[in-house]
């Protein structure tokens, strides 16, 4: 029990001494949500969302359009290629021109619509769009072909339709007496009103898919995912900050021969470095619950659905964090030496981590050098973490690896610190 006592003893000294640096304090508080919230709200502009149940524009490609048909579905065809909020249409007039524009790079494909687009449809005869694609950007040119299809999947049943009233009424002879100004104008009433039927149906289908996880909530997407990731890598290249505050806190003591005055009193050296390490735990587990709360509030960043699993995590994040500044103290011969180190080890580890987001995913799960390297940093397993419970709702029992290996790698670094510290 004394040993207890004597480590929250010092924990509460330390915590003392931390808030009353305003430099780190502002470091450690303010950089993170600046940054945070500067890069969360950029990507709320470029990606505004439309409603709260609507898809995110996420997709923004450069796409030429020729039509070349005057009729009715080249026309509605062209309408609805100029409405798609993915695209950012340029209208040519010849399919030359939009030929030239995709060979100088200045868009990623042309679409065309033939002459007889309207034609061959009222015909019910068989006809195509075409789809000119730059062979640089392959995945744009499919993304902008499953699109078209899409849209050409509406014309298609729209000519459907037309061809099975024509044919009903010509099979029936219901419409033998009257002139072709009434056939028309009868076919076309017939068609206006099952085409108005099937658009009802689909803006209130009988069978509506919904994405959900297991426990029954809506997946998120698009920016929601992008916002978790950020604010999962901020949260842990800031905590792992507290590395160069705790190593040159401990030097900085042991230089001044304040640890010397603490063991001339019965407390255990371990007690020491544990009470140390509590206090800065205790300051990481702050930064978060701050971190993530204004996303939450000022940004709309997920949470996920298992408090318990962040809680659980972020002890084990800051853990790891308090214990490689112990070690780098440790190792470190004095304090100036220990606070350089420490900053350029936040720096590299974060990158080499993922903690500075460039990617849709934690770089943990890219392949090659990249996610082979990201295995061996205790950021990328915190961040794959964090990025599991904000952005795909798992459970702690879901994170337990991560949780385990943050674990294992903060015992490492603690015991290092109490085998190699020199108290004097």
């Amino acid at each position: 029990m004394k040993a207890i006592y004597y480590m929250l003893s010092v924990t509460w000294k330390e915590i003392q001494v931390i808030f009353r640096d305003r430099t780190w304090l502002m470091i450690l508080f303010l950089l993170p949500l600046l940054i945070g919230g500067f890069m969360g709200a950029m990507n709320l502009v470029t990606n505004p969302a439309t409603g709260e149940d609507e898809k995110q524009e996420g997709i923004l490609l450069r796409v030429g359009l020729v039509n070349l048909d005057t009729g009715v579905f080249g026309t509605e065809v062209s309408k609805a290629i100029q409405d798609i909020a993915q695209f950012e249409v340029s209208a040519y007039t010849t399919t030359d021109q939009a030929e030239a524009r995709v060979a100088q790079g200045d868009i990623t494909s042309a679409i065309i619509i033939p002459a007889d687009f309207s034609e061959k449809i009222n015909s019910y005869e068989s006809t195509a769009i075409e789809v000119m694609v730059d062979p640089a950007e392959p995945e744009s040119a499919s993304i902008v072909t499953g699109i078209i299809n899409q849209v050409v999947g509406e014309v298609t049943i729209w000519g459907e339709v037309q061809y099975g009233v024509r044919s009903i009424f010509k099979q029936s002879g219901l419409l033998a007496q009257a002139s072709p100004q009434e056939q028309r104008a009868i076919e076309a009433q017939n068609l206006g009103v099952i085409m108005t039927r099937i658009n009802e149906m689909r803006r209130n289908p009988a069978i509506l898919v919904v994405s959900e996880d297991l426990l029954g909530a809506k997946i998120q997407g698009g920016i929601e995912l992008f916002i978790a990731l950020l604010f999962a890598g901020q949260a842990v290249m800031f905590i792992f900050f507290i590395v160069a505050m705790c190593s040159t806190s401990l030097l900085s003591e042991r230089e001044a021969g304040t640890i010397r005055r603490l063991l001339s009193a019965p407390v255990p050296r371990g007690a020491i470095i544990a009470g140390k390490t509590l206090a800065f735990m205790l300051l990481g587990c702050l930064q978060v619950v701050i971190l993530f709360g204004a996303a939450n509030l000022l940004l709309g960043a997920p949470l996920g659905h298992s408090p318990l699993g962040l809680a659980a995590l972020t002890l084990a994040v800051t853990f790891t964090a308090a214990a490689m500044g112990m070690m780098v103290a440790a190792l470190a011969k004095s304090a100036s030496q220990a606070g350089s180190i420490s900053l350029i080890l936040a720096f590299v580890l974060a990158a080499l981590g993922g903690a500075m987001v460039t990617a849709k995913e934690p770089v943990i799960r890219a392949g090659g050098f990249t996610g082979g390297i990201a295995k061996i940093i205790p950021h990328a397993y915190a961040i794959e973490g964090y990025y599991r419970v904000m952005a795909e709702n798992e459970s702690l029992s879901q994170i337990l690896p991560e949780i385990g290996i943050l674990l294992a790698f903060g015992i490492v670094f603690f015991l290092i610190a109490v085998w190699r510290f020199r108290y004097e």
